[in-house]
């Protein structure tokens, strides 16, 4: 079996396990959205659906805080990478995705920064 043989092999056998997992997904959805509709019909409230909003499941300022810090590090460490491989070879795409993942993701730990403070001083009032 040739090496590119192989390759499609896998890329497809990845396209069935994804398909798989979005039929699979939409199927446990359907039986989910049918039992409520009986329990409705029958007069009983339904419980919560897991993908709904519940108080316990949104995000606190110190979830924000947890999350601004590790993704700003992160993005500081993808920023040194694309430094150290930039100064290690010639510039190629690993480079400058290293700099644009740093980037991307430094951004948006700051903003979960911000959101923190921000949160922090309403809820001190």
């Amino acid at each position: 079996m040739s090496v590119e043989s192989l390759g499609m092999v896998i890329g497809a056998l990845g396209i069935a396990v994804a398909f798989w997992a979005i039929y699979w997904d939409h199927h446990n959805k359907r039986l989910q959205f049918e039992e409520r509709r009986l329990m409705i019909e029958r007069g009983m409230t339904p419980p919560t659906l897991t993908g709904e909003a519940d108080q316990e499941s949104l995000a606190t300022p110190e979830d924000c805080l947890r999350r601004g810090l590790i993704m700003v590090f992160v993005g500081v460490g993808l920023g040194i990478a694309y430094f150290v491989v930039h100064a290690s070879r010639p510039p190629s795409p690993p480079a400058w995705l290293f700099g644009a993942g740093g980037a991307i993701v430094g951004l948006l730990g700051l903003g979960n920064l911000v959101y923190y403070v921000i949160a922090r001083a309403r809820t001190a009032r």
